[in-house]
């Protein structure tokens, strides 16, 4: 069996996190340390995964806060350029096998479509309004990439971008899942992949969408799927895939970890 420490939303950069518990590391019994974004602020993502856990593999996805302050596109190539740098699985619609395990990962975003497609527009607008991604990434072009360029005018990422490398996202996890084996396939994500990692008192929230989308037909085409983003602990089951989240979360006011529920020392063994 390998064994995975599975840790998201550590959020460093506002509370620095030791890797330690009681005078033990919580790598101790890990092969893999699984980080599923929102770490730290750009490539402090990588250099914080690196020193606190020196000598382990480590699969890493952005999250959104990994790209507050910084140009959207430039970041992801300095993500993958240093987390290549110091040994670091960097995973944005990529593979890699470890262990004889295969990990598929991006941050996914999202459709805007959980509670139906016809209401997307909307929640996009609500997102647009309300949420730091939309004034705190900065836009930039891709090579090539001219489509409604010219119409956006915009210089902050906007949810119809969002939107759309989603689609990518799914369409590239629908083509590897196709040609795995879901028993050796671990998928790993910022964002959630079903309404059940939504807290109950959020259910329904006009910002919901924006933190998971209805991915019921990729589910059940591997044994495990790790997210971040949503700063509750989500373990449940849809068809034979097994949805986990761990987020240490944050709080501005008291400067202590929101999710009471955080596990540092969380190993799953697949």
């Amino acid at each position: 069996m390998t064994k995975l420490l599975i840790l998201s939303d550590l959020h460093n950069d506002i509370q620095p996190m030791r890797a330690e518990v009681d005078g033990r590391r919580i790598d101790a019994d890990a092969d893999v340390v699984v980080l599923a974004g929102d770490i730290h602020e750009g490539v402090q993502a990588p250099i914080w995964a690196r020193q606190a856990f020196p000598d382990k593999e480590i699969i890493l996805v952005a999250g959104n806060h990994e790209f507050y302050g910084r140009y959207w596109n430039k970041n992801l190539r300095k993500l993958r350029l240093k987390s290549a740098e110091l040994g670091i699985h960097f995973l944005e619609d990529d593979a890699v096998e470890l262990f004889g395990i295969r990990f598929l990962g991006c941050t996914l975003w999202t459709d805007f479509a959980l509670y139906g497609s016809d209401q997307s527009r909307d929640y996009m607008a609500k997102a647009q309004d309300r949420m730091n991604d939309y004034q705190r990434i900065k836009l930039d072009r891709l090579p090539g990439e001219n489509r409604e360029w010219k119409e956006l005018r915009r210089t902050q990422l906007i949810p119809l971008l969002a939107r759309r490398r989603h689609e990518a996202s799914v369409q590239w996890l629908d083509r590897e899942l196709t040609a795995g084996s879901p028993e050796k396939t671990v998928v790993v994500t910022h964002h959630a992949p079903h309404e059940q990692s939504v807290p109950a008192e959020y259910k329904g929230h006009p910002l919901s969408p924006a933190y998971a989308s209805d991915l019921s037909h990729l589910l059940g085409r591997s044994m495990l799927w790790i997210h971040g983003h949503i700063h509750f602990n989500a373990d449940y089951m849809v068809g034979s895939t097994r949805v986990i989240c761990n987020p240490r979360g944050y709080s501005y006011a008291k400067r202590e970890d929101m999710n009471k529920e955080f596990r540092p020392d969380l190993i799953v063994a697949v």
